[in-house]
């Protein structure tokens, strides 16, 4: 009970305030498997392309491997700049590596660049909590939930294990 009333607390501050001041949010859908890459197509120069070093930090993330992955993805954001899923996996690694700062800005500027984008409203909301800021992790929640984005309910979890491990 008193978990839930403190769950239900937090939500009432951040919905309020996330009205405040970001705007309504949109619907879109958005994938964490690179689904804004470049299509495959390789360079002049033959070099590999950005989705190809996506690729390979996403396998590379899969097997844990946030050191090797984070180098592909910037790799493949060297290669292509606006590449929002590259940016949110990235931020992902940095996240596992310990530098939340950096992570967070890597989040943010996969939101710039795609601002409907579930995945990585999840992630960010994910590194709020590791940062202790349970506010800001609610309205990533609250901007998720009125998407209607199953990523909503996976954080929403991620709250919860937070809110408990809180009380003791």
């Amino acid at each position: 009970m008193k978990r839930s009333v403190v769950i239900v607390l937090c939500l009432c501050m951040a919905a309020a305030a996330f009205a405040a001041g970001s705007g309504a949010a949109s619907t879109g859908s958005g994938s964490a498997s690179g689904g804004g890459g470049d299509k495959g197509s390789q360079s002049a120069m033959k070099g590999p392309s950005a989705m190809d070093l996506y690729n390979q930090g996403y396998a590379a993330w899969n097997k844990g491997k946030w050191s090797d992955a984070a180098q592909y993805f910037q790799n493949a954001i060297a290669v292509k700049s606006d590449y929002a899923e590259a940016y949110n996996m990235l931020g992902f690694c940095t996240r596992k590596l310990g530098d939340l700062t950096k992570a967070i800005g890597y989040y943010e500027t996969a939101l710039k660049l795609k601002p409907n984008f579930p995945e990585a409203r999840e992630y960010f909301g994910e590194a709020y909590l590791e940062q202790g800021n349970l506010a800001k992790a609610v309205q990533q929640y609250i901007w998720l939930q009125k998407a209607g984005s199953k990523n909503a309910k996976e954080l929403l979890e991620k709250i919860s294990d937070y809110v408990n491990s809180a009380q003791g």
